[in-house]
């Protein structure tokens, strides 16, 4: 009788159960219905919302603080014509309370100025309000939400939003990076006394600092912690370094920036719920046999100096400044070739040898004016001695010496033909007393030491005045044209160091910057910077392509690590700190880094302890209590 009496009551509190489930489904489906005053569609069929309300649909997150209100927002990504959810949760700064009762007015302006509104008269749940809104075209529209509060209506501007033209684009549209950090949901917020409050610059005796209430900081191990929210249901714990106090205020030294929201109410709520979150299979429980058997070492996160290098790829050129083009000036035959292609040659001497008529012409020309130079000399001066004489008439002074200055040009013109095939004053000087056989004989001579690189030149060719018959360089210094890439131009300047190796049998040289383009070539994008290397050695060769390896400016970072130690969890990089918990992935963001080491810019700072050596490790026994697996934590309200 006794095991019948407990059978009915247990059927009974079933038929209560199921019943009551009924009444709030029923309920929630019920709740919440707008009013749509222009094209604006109402959907309430479900009142739920988290990361499984739409499945794999990618969503956006908004949240905005104002006197008055903190609004957080959650929706899809919005197509047009479409009904999309805005999931709005509406919390009163001044009560630190949810809206429980009264409408919203949600305002949309697309760019033509033209503005739909949307009034959702009550909250689906306490503080949330679900609306359908449609939006009639793609364009980024302009949102505000219209809160009246004991007669008084708030503003609340929210962030644009963009709308897509179907499916399809959205498809295609990168998911929005996730919000890291601790959840805290709204619901929990609501069930007690939570509020955040703006850091910002306050003063502390006689001196404007950066502060927060006292209220906001928590003890964590010893150690001053604040939460900053950076999102409406999200959380990131900040490590703080502190200053004077008064007035219930703190000064921050660092650890906070100035227009961070920081939780001045409820702060060890948020520690729980990270406590909480570290109980999950994020985290990596060792023993200490394990920790040594892995060969895991800790060490603490600190700042350091290093050289920041950029990668550029070149090629070994030709300094053309010790580039010569040798051309014989005059037409003629080649009558003696001395030099072979590759051979050296010293300054002065002789390539090749040519005969040419034009030369001969031109020299005999200038014999011939020294002749009549002279000729006219002797005259001139026998006629300037008759005239002053009283022997000789003006008239045959004046004629003489026209005759002279003429001669003097003649020769003088006849001179600078020969200087101009190559020929020096002092083979001009020695030239009248050369035998005449030699007169059509030109010689080709080096003109500084180098080496032949290009010869076109054979026996007995006949060869044009401007023909390219020998091309001569001095290999001992070489350029290297780097190509840097538009995006790098900024980073490169004359002067710095440069390391340029290569896979083939190049040896690694130093040198240094010595010329940066001021212009960005057109058809590839990049400018050139060129450095000027010894090459006495001769095993640097014009056209081998190089890498150098630019130091670009020598780093030092508040937080440098170790580039072996990071690692992709998540496809995000992290970095594996070492807590009361056990050995926790952290997502970083890195800034400079070279070979050896990383800037760490986000997501750590100096002091804290972290995996030093074989944190691959971690993250195999990580990938290993996954099941190989990614984990999903979604929440629904």
């Amino acid at each position: 009788m006794k095991y019948k009496k407990l059978i009915v009551l247990a059927g009974v509190l079933l038929v209560i159960i199921f019943a009551g489930l009924k009444i709030i489904s029923t309920s929630d489906s019920d709740h919440g219905h707008g009013h749509t005053e222009i094209d604006v569609h109402d959907d309430h069929s479900s009142h739920g919302h988290g990361h499984d309300d739409h499945g794999q649909e990618k969503s956006s997150q908004v949240t905005v603080w104002d006197d008055r209100f903190e609004i957080f927002m959650e929706h899809p990504f919005v197509v047009a014509n479409k009904p999309t959810k805005f999931v709005t949760h509406v919390t009163d700064r001044i009560t630190l309370k949810p809206r429980l009762k009264g409408s919203v007015t949600f305002v949309l302006t697309d760019n033509d100025g033209i503005t739909k509104r949307h009034v959702e008269k009550t909250p689906a749940r306490d503080g949330i309000y679900i609306p359908g809104l449609t939006f009639p075209h793609s364009v980024i529209w302009n949102v505000s939400l219209n809160i009246a509060v004991e007669g008084k209506e708030y503003v609340v501007k929210l962030p644009a939003i963009k709308v897509y033209k179907s499916q399809a684009e959205v498809d295609l549209t990168p998911c929005p990076e996730e919000v890291a950090g601790i959840s805290f949901l709204k619901e929990q917020q609501w069930k007690m006394t939570f509020a955040t409050e703006v850091a910002q610059q306050r003063e502390i005796h006689s001196q404007t600092v950066l502060a927060v209430p006292e209220s906001a900081i928590v003890d964590e191990n010893g150690k001053p912690v604040a939460f900053v929210q950076s999102a409406g249901e999200t959380f990131e714990k900040r490590y703080l370094k502190l200053g004077q106090k008064e007035h219930g205020f703190i000064q921050v030294l660092s650890g906070l920036s100035e227009g961070e929201y920081v939780t001045t109410k409820g702060a060890y709520a948020i520690m729980e719920a990270e406590h909480e979150l570290h109980n999950d299979e994020s985290i990596v429980q060792l023993s200490e046999e394990d920790v040594r058997r892995f060969g895991i070492e800790v060490g603490r996160a600190g700042s350091g100096e290093f050289e920041v290098h950029l990668s550029v790829p070149g090629e070994i050129t030709i300094n053309t400044d010790r580039m010569a083009h040798i051309v014989p000036h005059v037409p003629g035959i080649v009558r003696e070739v001395k030099k072979k292609l590759g051979d050296p040659v010293k300054k002065g001497e002789v390539m090749a040898v040519m005969e040419s008529r034009d030369l001969a012409d031109a020299k005999t020309a200038y014999l011939a004016s020294i002749e009549r130079f002279e000729l006219a000399n002797t005259i001139f001066k026998r006629e300037d001695k008759l005239w002053k004489e009283k022997i000789s008439s003006e008239q045959e002074y004046l004629d003489a010496k026209k005759t002279f200055a003429e001669a003097k040009i003649q020769m003088r013109s006849a001179e600078q033909k020969l200087r101009a095939l190559g020929f020096n004053a002092e083979y001009l000087e020695k030239l009248p007393s050369e035998p005449a056989e030699l007169l059509t004989t030109f010689e080709i001579t080096a003109p500084f030491n180098g080496i032949v690189i290009q010869k076109h030149i054979s026996l007995g060719e006949v060869v044009k005045d401007d023909a390219d018959i020998f091309v001569v360089a001095d290999l001992d210094t070489v350029w290297v044209d780097l190509r840097v890439h538009q995006k790098d131009v900024g980073l490169i300047r004359k002067g710095q160091k440069v390391i340029i190796s290569a896979k083939s049998s190049v040896p690694e040289t130093k040198g240094a910057i010595g010329y940066v383009a001021p212009v960005i070539d057109e058809k590839t994008r990049t400018a050139l910077a060129r450095v000027v290397l010894d090459n006495a050695s001769g095993l640097l060769r014009p056209g081998t392509f190089v890498t150098a390896d630019v130091l670009v400016k020598k780093l030092n970072a508040e937080v440098v690590v170790a580039k072996s130690i990071l690692q992709d969890v998540d496809d995000k990089t992290c970095i594996f700190i070492k807590n009361e918990y056990g050995f926790e992935p952290r997502p970083v963001t890195i800034g400079w880094s070279n070979d050896e080491y990383v800037e760490i810019i986000e997501g750590l700072r100096p002091g804290e302890t972290i995996v030093t050596k074989n944190s691959f490790r971690l993250k195999a026994e990580l990938e290993k209590s996954a099941g190989g697996g990614q984990a999903d934590h979604g929440h629904a309200h």
